[in-house]
């Protein structure tokens, strides 16, 4: 039957703290943005109309409550889930943007990219309203907008005043519609499988996990212009950061709910963006471009099924490693974590057409070349060419959020998992936190197999000489 959902968002500042080394260990540089902060407020039934309180803090009544929110944006604005039968009601409070070196007064509103909605809801102040400020203390001037999906996918909102500024300084968040359970429910066929594990409503696009990749890029010279009150020409737009769900690279590794920075921030629930799987699952990563420029979107590892463009499904299934994502264009992908250990397991641990093991070759490379003066330590400051890989969300390499596990290829002889991938733009200098490689729009895979065991004893290989033969031409017999 459906449910109506009550979300409450509040337009204001704050900042967020970018990393500017691969580590996350270095002074951070702070960022003026802008943002929406709040969420589920309340759920209502609506066949028996009863209503469930998710949040009571974010009652637009709660004056209190609510002023605490100001200064507290960060990038991106909360998550929104629903489903296909439910309806969505956003009220907008306005609390000003008081964080700038002078108050900025601005009206704010909700755009849903791709909406089907009336001009009155479409949240364009050119053609239908904008939200004035709320003064501190006072009661809330609000607005809400409705909206009634009528596809399944990946949409995202965004504040459509000065759109040029207010998008580039942070005023976005994802908005995901699921099938209705009622036009699914002849797949579901496994306990703990419901309607918000398919990405339309064909069978073929279920999956076990899902990720919101939302990516953003960043002019720290407008934004500043932004928070100083100072001049800036939109033309010379320069991104210097770029990213992930409100982070950058090494920060994506980390869990939403794990503060980082100078200012210890942390972004909403739901954009986790470590990919951690387990063999032959299936994972959908869902790509919203927020950002001013293309993201040729690579993903390492597997070739993923484009399952919905623009939250519509896509009949042919084109196949592909690198997808380029235009700004407002969002992309459902399906992936398949196949095992690789039937192609190549023998030969990293036991070796294949006269070359010995891939673990042996490594090591003895590694020996060489501290002999010879040459080694450079894996990423992590490792003490073999293998990297010290983040495992399960974190780094060790300092005193960084997290402080997880490393895995070290060199160190767990005969296990072929956990494997790492990486997913990046490929506009690779994009890769980077203001120019510092590795950063950015990068993100990890994770595929575990639980239970594994160590490869079996290698055998003996035929003998790998190659041997001279000698072309036979019946015409020139």
């Amino acid at each position: 039957m459906g449910k109506r959902l009550f979300y409450s968002l509040y337009a204001t500042d704050g900042f967020i703290n970018l990393p500017t080394d691969p580590t996350g260990c270095l002074d951070r540089r702070s960022i003026y943005v802008f943002g929406f902060v709040g969420g589920l407020w309340k759920v209502q039934d609506k066949y028996t109309g009863k209503c469930r309180i998710c949040d009571p803090s974010l009652d637009p009544a709660n004056i209190t409550a609510r002023d605490n929110l100001r200064g507290t944006a960060v990038i991106p604005s909360p998550l929104i889930k629903m489903d296909m039968d439910d309806e969505l009601f956003i009220t907008l409070t306005n609390l000003g943007l008081l964080r700038a070196a002078e108050p900025i007064l601005d009206i704010h509103t909700i755009h849903i990219h791709g909406g089907h909605v009336a001009t009155q809801l479409d949240g364009v102040p050119e053609t239908s309203f904008g939200v004035p400020v709320t003064p501190i203390g006072a009661p809330s001037i609000s607005v809400t907008y409705y909206f009634k999906p009528e596809t399944a996918g990946s949409y995202f909102y965004h504040c459509h005043h000065e759109a040029s500024e207010h998008v580039q300084m942070g005023m976005y968040g994802g908005l995901i519609v699921y099938p209705a359970a009622k036009d699914v429910s002849d797949y579901i066929t496994s306990k703990g499988v419901t309607n918000r594990n398919f990405a339309n409503s064909k069978a073929s696009s279920f999956f076990n996990k899902e990720y919101v990749i939302l990516l953003s890029d960043i002019d720290s010279t407008w934004h500043d212009a932004v928070q100083n009150q100072t001049d800036f020409n939109p033309v010379n737009f320069k991104p210097d950061w770029w990213l992930v769900n409100g982070r950058a690279f090494p920060d994506t590794l980390l869990p939403s709910g794990v503060p980082v920075g100078g200012g210890a921030y942390k972004i909403p629930a739901g954009y986790d963006s470590y990919v951690h799987i387990k063999n032959e699952q299936r994972f959908l990563l869902r790509l919203i471009n927020m950002g001013y420029q293309p993201v040729p979107w690579h993903t390492h590892g597997w070739h993923g099924r484009v399952v919905n463009k623009d939250a519509h499904p896509q009949p042919h299934w084109n196949k592909g490693f690198t997808q380029l994502v235009g700004s407002g264009e969002s992309y459902d992908i399906l992936f398949i974590a196949e095992d690789k250990r039937p192609l190549y397991s023998d030969y990293i641990f036991c070796g294949k057409g006269g070359f010995p093991a891939l673990m042996t070759q490594v090591d003895t490379a590694t020996r060489e070349s501290k002999t010879a003066g040459t080694f450079m330590p894996g990423f992590g400051d490792s003490d073999t060419l293998w990297a010290n890989t983040p495992k399960a969300g974190g780094t060790n390499l300092c005193p960084f959020p997290g402080n997880f596990q490393i895995n070290n290829y060199g160190t767990t002889d005969n296990f072929f998992f956990p494997q790492f991938y990486i997913a990046h733009n490929h506009d690779d200098y994009k890769v980077t936190n203001n120019g510092v490689y590795p950063g950015g729009q990068l993100i990890f895979i994770q595929t575990d197999l639980p239970k594994e065991k160590p490869h079996p004893a290698c055998r003996p290989e035929p003998d790998p000489e190659c041997r001279e033969s000698t072309n036979h031409n019946p015409k020139h017999s």
